[in-house]
């Protein structure tokens, strides 16, 4: 059946996707919500005192398949550019720390795994809509892009995109 020319199924995924795109306060362009959390590590990270350097900021669980479909990229992501001052903050939303403790002993990653258990940054500050769901926040402290749902970090793309911003550039 068609409404005004479009499927239903078309109709139907409007209706879904437009309230989160409209709820959303983490959007391109804006100032990148600022936060303190702590890694599995212990180590306090402040996303304001990144201030100058790239972000890649990335929510995920460990129960979300293709969150960690993902992670090699972002891993390999952050090994390719970490000494150029590219900064990959992967955050958990898993409720126990042991979980992610766990998780990671099998699947060690070498950039910093922060804790959100209680969802303070995924729900109060981003509003996160989708898992995996990653921000791009460039060295001003903007939000430049972001995605929602699994993403090749290696692709050339997106290599080339991290390229220019590491070299000052802002946006897209």
């Amino acid at each position: 059946m068609r409404y005004f020319g479009f499927t239903r199924i078309t109709v139907i995924l409007f209706i879904l996707v437009l309230p989160l795109v409209i709820l959303s306060p983490a959007v391109a362009d804006e100032k990148a919500p600022d936060f303190t959390l702590t890694s599995v590590n212990g180590t306090s990270y402040s996303l304001s005192k990144l201030r100058g350097k790239v972000v890649v900021l990335n929510f995920w669980a460990t129960w979300c398949a293709p969150c960690l479909e993902e992670m090699p990229t972002l891993d390999s992501l952050y090994k390719r550019y970490r000494q150029r001052g590219l900064v990959v903050l992967g955050v958990s939303i898993d409720r126990k720390r042991e979980t992610v403790e766990g998780f990671l002993e099998k699947n060690p990653v070498s950039y910093p795994i922060l804790l959100d258990t209680k969802g303070e940054v995924f729900v109060n500050k981003y509003t996160v809509s989708g898992l995996p769901a990653t921000y791009i926040i460039d060295g001003k402290g903007l939000i430049v892009d972001q995605y929602i749902g699994k993403r090749d970090f290696t692709s050339e793309d997106f290599l080339q995109f991290i390229e220019g911003l590491l070299k000052g550039g802002y946006g897209r």
